[in-house]
């Protein structure tokens, strides 16, 4: 064979190994999740202040970039995600249309942050890594979040939803029962987290 075929034949046979790793690494390198909160045991009122969304369950999940943690929070590693999600607090217990008792529909919005700043007050909202659309617990309207986010740096994140200081125990971080339905299927709350790079 002379050296000119074998080198041809070499680079020809070093494109093909390329051509077929290059899919299968991109595969392999994948990370994505999908998590949601749904409402659990009984109907849990809203706190004043920042509440955090505790995603109890993990409906899709791929590779090892992206991490749910006990306590709701997750653990990104670094590199570039697109984060998007909802989150949706709400008066009504009942099947009628809820009558606010104190002329407030509760406007807010939900957030999502780096957890080492929850406790923070006006800086967790000052450094959030998203804040979501406006809405209000009358309507029972979500608030929705679309970020593009680049972790420098192992991070703990989590998602919050807030709605003022004076909620007068009508307003619901999540409903599981309704004029005595219980219901395993309330998603009150979902993030969606994929890996870009």
């Amino acid at each position: 064979m002379r050296p000119r075929t074998c080198v041809l034949l070499a680079i020809a046979a070093a494109l093909a190994v390329t051509a077929c790793a290059g899919p299968a690494a991109d595969r392999a390198r994948l990370s994505y999740a999908v998590y949601a909160e749904y409402a659990r045991d009984a109907n849990k009122l809203m706190k004043n202040g920042l509440n955090r969304r505790v995603f109890n369950k993990v409906e899709s999940q791929a590779g090892p970039d992206i991490t749910l943690n006990a306590d709701g929070s997750i653990t990104l590693q670094p590199g570039t995600y697109h984060l998007t999600g909802t989150s949706t607090v709400t008066m009504q217990t009942t099947y009628a249309p809820p009558v606010p008792k104190h002329d407030n529909t509760y406007p807010g919005y939900s957030m999502v942050y780096p957890v080492a700043v929850e406790n923070a007050g006006r800086a967790t909202i000052e450094q959030a890594i998203a804040i979501g659309t406006p809405n209000t617990a009358l309507d029972l309207a979500p608030s929705v979040f679309d970020i593009v986010y680049t972790a420098p740096a192992k991070i703990d994140i989590a998602v919050g939803h807030q709605s003022g200081d004076d909620l007068h125990n009508e307003v619901y971080l999540s409903v599981y029962e309704v004029q005595g339905q219980k219901s395993d299927y309330h998603a009150v709350a979902r993030i969606s987290i994929v890996r870009l790079n």
